[in-house]
């Protein structure tokens, strides 16, 4: 990352990240696809759209930015899914990424969609191209088939098979969070050495 972040140490405020996650849930379970081939950006604009809608996002602090693309120096090297800001500065934010899981192809058969999700969307904060100076993200995995207990499950095990890459502590797997009690989320733990960090997981059908 250009610039001297070296000192920075202001980081998303923990006493949001509860409410959007259990926002996030809820206007999720209120959005369903189009087709069977729908992108999941097109789902996670349709998310934001409700989102914004309702407090804290309708009146602030929080701040809703799809697709937002994430500038280091002159180059945009990643658009986030979903962007929340909350007024602390435009290093400042929780991030989420998305991901389909149990799609189907061209040909109408189930793909799994556990190597996107874990290479191309956690791996991302692990490499510090999202949220390089947070702590906190969540990925967001869409199940079209609605068998979110498979999804899950297989979405586990892959994360296992790749916990080196990762860098997992433990339990170097995917767990229930206790930041929402009463809710479905999960959460890995990365140990990114200069900090650590948690990545919340929510899984919903669409």
């Amino acid at each position: 990352m250009s610039g001297d972040a070296g000192y920075f140490k202001k980081l998303f405020p923990q006493k949001y990240i509860p409410v959007i996650l259990s926002s996030v849930l809820d206007i999720g379970s209120t959005v369903h696809r189009e087709t069977d081939y729908e992108r999941e950006d097109r789902i996670s604009t349709k998310i934001c759209g409700r989102l914004q809608w309702i407090p804290p996002f309708r009146d602030g602090p929080l701040a809703i930015h799809p697709q937002q693309e994430i500038i280091d120096g002159d180059v945009v090297v990643g658009r986030i899914e979903i962007l929340i800001s909350c007024g602390e500065g435009s290093h400042v934010y929780f991030a989420i990424e998305a991901k389909r899981l149990r799609f189907y192809n061209s040909g109408g058969k189930i793909r799994a969609g556990n190597d996107a999700y874990v290479n191309a969307g956690m791996m991302r904060f692990v490499s510090g191209q999202y949220a390089p100076l947070m702590e906190t993200g969540a990925m967001m995995g869409y199940v079209f088939d609605g068998e979110t207990g498979k999804a899950r499950s297989g979405v586990a095990k892959y994360i296992r098979k790749k916990e080196k890459y990762l860098r997992l502590k433990e339990p170097k797997g995917l767990m229930k969070s206790e930041i929402l009690t009463d809710r479905q989320v999960d959460e890995t733990l990365h140990d990114l050495g200069e900090r650590q960090f948690t990545i919340y997981h929510l899984i919903v059908a669409v």
